[in-house]
């Protein structure tokens, strides 16, 4: 019985099978005829439809149409017909002149809805082109061939409403679209490798189209002369475009294309009527590579963004807007990034993250050319060298002649410098800074007078090391400031060898000479000490020692260290000093000021002014480095109303033991011209001294002076000779090769008058003469005041001292005044 079921079943659904098939043979039966209908009526009618089609083309087009030929196509859009126009052109009325063929192609496929053809409508519902061009042109006066895209106009249709479109799709294969306005300079030169449109006319205000492109684009051009953007770039995608009938444009939301293989999201539109069409597109992208991005601009942009280089990824968002039939759009880029090493014409930074944008238009009204352009980088932090910095902004102006305006901070440890600068010269041992610089100047490197930088790097608590002078600078605190290529230092205070001192200085053009002309920087140097002991600063005499190069190859800045050390080796300073006291050794002053110029081997004393032993000093002069452990001192010393016997005392005698400060009393006013040599620890040779001094001493008392002593064993036994008070001295004493010439001198004494001259010497060749006149044989008590009568007196007696053989001063009479006699002859 299952067997007799199952056969019934069988012949059921066979019976099913049957009916399904003969179904499908009589549609297919019918298919087959209407195609040998229509064929039949294509075949009978081919000539009657392509003079329908050519025609309808006719009427629609302004412009000369030539054809190859055209034939039919039943079988390539079946069960649609298709009209194949081969080697079909359109040009305007000028071609003969400017020789640019508005529309030509090797193929164009126009599809026919059957339906339409035989009730005569517009039957065409999609075209193809294969292997053409489009060639849009306008010449320098004016004339374009774009009237050939206005249709003609139908004068039976006028005052209709225009008919829902037809067509639904639109391929272009291997199609280049150019579009050349020699008026506006502006060139556009796609090729479309190809693109599919299918078109869907909605409603009666919108028209989609779902595209699909594959395009390469030679130049998209708004100005020759700037250059094209995306140029030699692939543009693909698959979006919807939508037309708005009413306002005529063209416009897209958020589609994502590819530029290159990157992937972009677009927004625009585009008017497509109107006296002055307008466009607006924008662009967004995430991590796009610099050097990429920069190539998707033109090269006037691109060279104008190369003046700095980003080495990590980038989020960029691009506004473009403007005419669409010349001028230059308005270009809006925006960027941010992250981590980035970025390298710029000034400094490379390291991990810097900072947003920023590109405009082509500061000025709105202005051409939107690169003198009215615009980058600016925005929240800016990064690491340079070690050193954290941050910066407000960094702004690019006129991209024609870039001006850079930029400001840039940061706070450190004073020893992560020595690494960077690298200075030979200057070790910075401890303590903090910070740094905010400004700079607005041209981008290129310049070696102008002005440097164009600002701004001001603080010290606090530093420790500094000068090593050619192996002094150190301690507790250091201050300022030093950058105004255009001036630098200057501000309340620099520290401890110098226990000396404090407070400092401010400056020096003009140093950042532009020291990259030009260091020897000929000039510095000028303000220093002020509540007190000051020279002996600290003798290492000044001593040659600078030569440092020893660190390796400069690890040396961050190499270059920069160099200039400084040269500066500092070979550059000009000018010091000025003040001091409320002034120490060196026994000398001691106050309200000590001095003008002091220092040059690599020498100094030169431009003014130096004291309060020394109840009286004022001035000095001027120079030391000058001769050879190791000798410098060569030239000194021109003005006294005015000292005591004598505290400037013998702070100057060591002068060098010689005739008289010493124990002697001497009184106020001297005296002017001295010198030269001498001194070694590396400041002390006086001797024998090296040179001077002329013309003195005046008022009030004066020679104490326990031996050669005078001496005199008494000649005349006025009773006389006090061991405190004698003068009048006024006056005279000049010429000392070479440690011997005192003393000219003539009238000494008017409480113990007598005399007139000394002669040499007095340390070296064994003294030969004096003491003329003792016979008025002193009368009586002088205690109150006796002693005044001058000149030196043109004669008579009396003389008394020539001469060293005996234990070296010392021996005195005896002259009876004959030999001493005159032999000057006499040694002048003659």
């Amino acid at each position: 019985m299952a067997y007799i079921h199952t056969l019934n079943s069988f012949f059921r659904l066979n019976k099913y099978l049957k009916y399904f098939l003969k179904g499908c043979a009589i549609i297919l039966s019918v298919l087959v005829l209407v195609y040998i209908v229509i064929f039949t009526y294509v075949s009978i009618n081919k000539k009657k439809i392509i003079s329908q089609v050519t025609e309808l083309v006719g009427k629609k087009l302004n412009g000369t149409v030539k054809i190859g030929s055209v034939d039919l196509s039943f079988f390539s859009h079946f069960p649609q017909t298709s009209v194949l126009i081969h080697n079909v052109s359109i040009t305007d009325t000028l071609y003969n002149v400017h020789h640019h063929i508005f529309f030509q192609a090797e193929q164009l496929s126009a599809r026919l809805s059957f339906t339409k053809l035989i009730s005569r409508k517009a039957a065409i519902n999609g075209i193809r082109i294969d292997k053409g061009s489009f060639y849009v042109y306008t010449d320098t006066s004016g004339y374009t061939n774009a009237y050939l895209l206005n249709p003609k106009q139908d004068s039976t249709a006028a005052g209709k409403p225009a008919g829902k479109n037809e067509l639904r799709s639109i391929i272009l294969n291997q199609v280049r679209i150019i579009i050349d306005d020699q008026q506006k300079n502006k060139l556009h030169d796609v090729v479309v490798n190809n693109l599919e449109m299918k078109l869907d006319d909605r409603d009666a205000t919108s028209f989609f189209f779902d595209t699909k492109a594959n395009i390469f684009v030679h130049s998209l051009a708004f100005n020759l002369e700037r250059g094209s953007f995306i140029k030699e770039k692939k543009f693909d995608g698959e979006f919807e475009l939508r037309y708005d009938k009413k306002i005529k444009q063209l416009q897209f939301d958020s589609i994502d294309i590819n530029l290159a293989g990157h992937p972009f999201n677009i927004t625009g539109r585009f008017d497509l009527a109107g006296k002055a069409p307008q466009f607006l597109m924008r662009l967004h992208t995430k991590q796009i590579m610099y050097d990429f991005g920069k190539s998707l601009l033109t090269p006037k942009i691109d060279s104008a963004l190369s003046i700095v280089n980003i080495d990590k990824p980038t989020d960029v968002d691009v506004d473009l807007s403007g005419p669409l039939k010349g001028g230059d759009p308005l270009i809006l880029v925006r960027w941010r990034t992250k981590d980035a090493h970025l390298v710029t014409p000034f400094l490379d930074f390291d991990n810097a993250t900072f947003s920023g944008y590109y405009s082509d238009e500061v000025v709105a009204g202005l051409p939107r050319k690169d003198p009215n352009s615009i980058i600016v980088v925005n929240k800016f932090t990064a690491n340079w060298m070690g050193l954290p910095l941050t910066s407000d902004s960094f702004v690019v102006m006129n991209l024609y002649q870039p001006l850079l305006t930029c400001n840039l901070r940061s706070d450190f440890p004073l020893t992560t410098l020595n690494d960077i600068i690298g200075s030979n010269s200057i070790q910075l041992e401890a303590g903090n800074g910070s740094v905010n610089i400004s700079y607005k100047g041209p981008i290129e490197k310049n070696n102008n007078t002005n440097s164009f930088v600002n701004g001001v790097i603080s010290f606090k608590n530093g420790l500094v090391l000068y090593a050619p002078r192996d002094i150190e600078l301690k507790n250091v605190n201050g300022r030093l400031v950058f105004k255009s290529s001036d630098v200057f230092i501000e309340n620099l205070q520290c401890l110098v060898l226990n000396n404090k001192v407070i400092m401010d200085g400056q020096a003009r053009n140093l950042l532009t000479l020291i990259n030009t002309e260091p020897n000929k920087v000039n510095i000028d140097w303000n220093v002020f000490s509540p007190s000051l002991n020279l002996g600290s600063f003798t290492f000044l005499l001593k040659s600078r020692k030569k440092i020893t190069a660190n390796n400069a190859s690890k040396r961050k800045l190499a270059k920069l260290a160099s200039k400084i050390d040269q500066v500092l080796d070979e550059g000009r300073l000018h010091v000025t000093l003040k001091a409320s006291q002034l120490l060196y050794k026994k000398f001691h002053a106050a309200n000590a000021s001095a003008d002091i110029t220092l040059l690599p081997d020498s100094y030169l004393i431009n003014n130096v002014s004291m309060d020394h032993a109840g009286g004022h000093m001035g000095l001027n002069g120079s030391l000058v480095t001769q050879r190791s452990n000798y410098h060569e001192a030239k000194i021109n010393v003005n006294m005015e109303n000292v005591d004598v016997s505290e400037v013998f005392g702070a100057f060591n005698n002068f060098g010689q033991d005739g008289i010493t400060s124990q002697n001497l009393d009184g106020k001297l006013t005296a002017k001295i011209n010198a030269s001498l040599g001194v070694d590396d620890e400041g002390k006086v040779l001797p024998s090296s001294i040179q001077s002329i001094v013309d003195f005046s001493l008022k009030d004066g008392t020679l104490k326990d002076f031996e050669p005078v002593k001496k005199l008494q064993n000649f005349i006025f036994k009773n006389r006090d000779f061991q405190n004698i008070r003068f009048a006024e001295l006056k005279d000049r004493l010429e000392i070479s090769n440690q011997e005192v010439k003393i000219n003539r001198m009238e000494i008017e004494s409480s113990v007598m008058t005399m007139f000394v001259e002669g040499i007095y010497s340390n070296k064994g060749t003294t030969d004096m003469s003491i003329q003792v006149p016979l008025s002193n044989l009368k009586k002088r008590g205690a109150d006796y005041n002693p005044l001058n009568i000149g030196t043109d007196k004669s008579g009396g007696i003389h008394i020539r001292g001469r060293p005996g053989p234990d070296g010392k001063i021996k005195f005896k009479l002259d009876l004959f005044n030999k001493f005159k006699k032999e000057k006499d002859k040694e002048q003659n």
